[in-house]
């Protein structure tokens, strides 16, 4: 089996090795390729959670995005292939945790606006080349975290972080860390297949 991740896609592919063993433990190849269809699939879903899950604990950012940005185009008998394509556009800096959260004005303004993207972090000020990040309301009624361009009062941008596809592919906080498990819960999922259809 073979995990790779490119490009905010995510492949599991089989090889024929695999696919042999499973037709030994059967005793016949009629139902090897559903069986490795069926547990590719498990397999894909288990790791649709866990690349869900993950983020949650490592970075700053709101619940129920990430699951929403990953969609699953399943494995079948004549292509034994699964893929999560992960996608989305920078999320903006205002998605991560910014203290205050709240847009306020005059005298609750604060002196300085503080962020982080990872839990593990501390809250750090929002200042470059002296001019301070803050908070800006929209017509529309969006507050998004902002910075001057220059002390003049206009232009400003809004300040973005990082994309989802980024951050559930990161080989350090995210993917990378839990590729050494897919493979094992495929190999789970292949018994438990095999197991239903020799009982």
């Amino acid at each position: 089996m073979n995990v790779s991740s490119s490009d905010g896609i995510l492949r599991f592919e089989f090889d024929e090795d695999l696919l042999h063993t499973i037709e030994d433990a059967l005793g016949s190849k009629s139902e090897s390729r559903r069986v490795l269809k069926n547990a590719v699939n498990d397999t894909a879903r288990d790791a649709k959670k866990a690349l869900a899950k993950k983020p949650q604990e490592t970075y700053a950012v709101k619940q129920g995005r990430f699951t929403k940005a990953m969609k699953t185009q399943n494995a079948t008998e004549s292509s034994l292939t699964a893929t999560i394509n992960v996608t989305g556009e920078q999320l903006e800096l205002k998605d991560f945790k910014v203290s205050p959260a709240t847009y306020r004005t005059g005298q609750d303004k604060p002196d300085v606006l503080k962020a982080k993207v990872l839990l593990s972090s501390s809250l750090k000020g929002l200042m470059k080349s002296n001019n301070k990040a803050f908070l800006v309301k929209f017509r529309n009624g969006h507050v998004s975290v902002a910075q001057r361009y220059h002390k003049t009062r206009y232009p400003i941008k809004k300040l973005l972080s990082n994309s989802i596809p980024t951050m559930i592919g990161s080989k350090d906080r995210v993917y990378g860390v839990i590729e050494p498990e897919i493979y094992d819960t495929l190999m789970d999922n292949i018994l438990k297949e095999i197991k239903r259809v020799t009982r």
